[in-house]
């Protein structure tokens, strides 16, 4: 997907009709965001294959909630069980912690950016100095929306296998 956008992407930069500019804008930032969306519904049916049929809007919380609260729950018995150290849980945990709300944050940004590309016409992209920008989001940004939900996604993932619940 991340691959579509950028194609989208430098033909909208390289188009002179506004008119064109303004779909193909458009479309590139509905790729990036689909490009994340789906390398994060990946690392979460990798986690549970119940949540890989969450709803868009739903995963932020998801997130937050069940996707973080058990692998807390059981770096703290490790700690308890001395398997863990008390440094490495709270690195582990704050690690996990901060993944969880840059990728939930990230999601809710692109998911709004997509929404307003996909629903909203009247409101037109506009170009400054060849970069695309809907909605005070800058196209060369929503561009590294999948490479940040991948760095999370496997932050994500080393605290559930280092939890050991998967």
């Amino acid at each position: 997907m991340k691959l579509v956008g950028e194609k989208l992407e430098n033909y909208a930069v390289s188009e002179s009709d506004e008119n064109i500019k303004d779909l193909f804008g458009r479309s590139a930032f509905n790729r990036y965001y689909y490009a994340a969306f789906l390398i994060t519904r990946e690392m979460l049916g990798g986690i549970n294959p119940k949540w890989k049929k969450t709803p868009h809007k739903e995963i932020p919380e998801l997130l937050k909630g069940a996707v973080r609260k058990p692998v807390i729950q059981r770096l703290k018995q490790n700690a308890k069980k001395d398997l863990i150290t008390n440094g490495e849980l709270s690195a582990l945990q704050t690690k996990l912690t901060n993944a969880t709300n840059e990728l939930a944050n990230l999601l809710v940004q692109a998911y709004d950016v997509r929404l307003i590309a996909d629903y909203e016409p009247e409101r037109h992209i506009l170009i400054k100095n060849r970069v695309i920008i809907l909605s005070s989001c800058k196209l060369t940004s929503a561009n590294n929306w999948a490479d940040r939900a991948s760095a999370y996604c496997k932050d994500i993932r080393k605290a559930w296998k280092g939890s050991g619940l998967v």
